[in-house]
């Protein structure tokens, strides 16, 4: 048996966008860890790539160690000829003392351990330039894999969202429709039903000039504008902290881009790194590095410019993160459409607050 149709399109299409608002707030946070695996991902390619710098210079110290034991063996090998050879060695015996023949003796045993000292040694040089080459090998490749499994899933993430937020769009589109509709029907309703003495006396005439409305703002934006009450005790920062609060603020309203790191765009570690910087402190572009970069503060003594971190299953699930500016509220740059903002800090997903420098 069917469902009956809904009497009321308006309701149905605001139902409709408030479903598909929850599964954007679902598909960000997914996008979210995505995007800080991503952030780890190429975080470990910029370690490896200096791994891989110091490798090639191991490799090149080998590589001369190695052409250094081999001129060595080969000027040993002459020394052991020209003061050892057959004919040469039988002539000095020949004209020697025994205490000369003694102690040739033993100069040809010292050159011969000396000898096999090298052999080893151009041997272990080759066995370390090996070892290192194939170490490179195997990290270049791996950091490679690693970060385009990173990137091509947060790219599918990322289109799934700008899909939803498409329809979503087009949704509220048609709520607006609707809405006027519903709007210019009240309207033509009350105006068959004034009469028509009411509509010639309704407006009085006018004696004196109209006053002035006063400047308050309406109050939709003087509940966006006003500070929390919890605002006006909250400690004023200090420091770098003061820096780096004052450095986040410049970037409010620019917009959120997965992986962006400033100047016109960030995704939450990239802003939080970039006020961070302005107070010369350097921080990785990874909400989960930033925190092992940071030292632990209780939450309940957090400061200005401190750092706070956001997983649902402790430190490993550690993907989004802001900077705490007091009163209880932080500037986060959070998801796709939701340009950089003040808000209240959320405590059921909060895993822990650092602090830079």
């Amino acid at each position: 048996m069917t469902a009956p149709a809904s009497a009321d399109p308006l309701a149905d299409k605001r139902a409709e966008a408030t479903r598909i608002r929850q599964q954007l707030e679902r598909q960000g946070e997914k996008v979210s860890v995505l995007a800080e695996q991503s952030n780890r991902a190429r975080l470990k390619v910029s370690q490896v790539e200096g791994s891989l710098a110091k490798t090639s210079a191991d490799v090149a110290r080998s590589d001369e160690r190695l052409q250094s034991v081999r001129a060595r063996l080969a000027t040993a090998a002459v020394l052991a000829y020209v003061h050892g050879g057959n004919n040469s060695l039988i002539g000095k015996l020949a004209r020697g003392t025994q205490d000369d023949m003694v102690v040739r003796t033993q100069y040809l045993r010292v050159t011969a351990a000396d000898q096999r000292r090298i052999i080893g040694e151009v041997r272990t040089a080759k066995q370390d330039f090996e070892l290192q080459k194939s170490r490179l090998d195997s990290e270049r490749k791996a950091a490679a894999e690693a970060a385009d499994q990173a990137a091509s899933a947060s790219r599918a993430a990322q289109e799934a969202e700008d899909a939803q937020r498409a329809v979503l769009g087009q949704v509220n589109g048609e709520v607006a429709e609707l809405v006027a509709a519903e709007q210019a029907r009240r309207e033509a309703e009350e105006a068959r039903s004034r009469p028509a003495a009411v509509v010639a006396t309704a407006a009085p005439p006018v004696t004196e000039p109209p006053r002035v409305p006063t400047t308050a703002a309406p109050q939709s934006q003087a509940t966006t504008t006003v500070p929390a009450p919890a605002a006006a005790t909250a400690p004023a920062a200090s420091g770098k902290g003061a820096i780096a609060v004052a450095e986040a603020r410049k970037q409010l309203g620019k917009p959120y881009v997965y992986g962006g790191s400033g100047p016109d765009n960030f995704d939450c570690s990239g802003l939080t790194a970039w006020a961070w910087k302005a107070a010369g402190v350097r921080l990785s572009h990874s909400a989960y590095t930033q925190y092992f970069e940071t030292t632990r503060v209780p939450v309940d003594q957090v400061q200005p410019g401190d750092l706070l971190f956001f997983g649902k299953d402790g430190v490993e699930s550690i993907h989004h993160n802001a900077i705490y500016i007091g009163g209880g509220d932080m500037i986060e740059a959070s998801q796709t459409g939701t340009p950089i903002r003040i808000r209240g800090w959320r405590a059921g997903d909060l895993v822990g607050a650092g602090r830079p420098g």
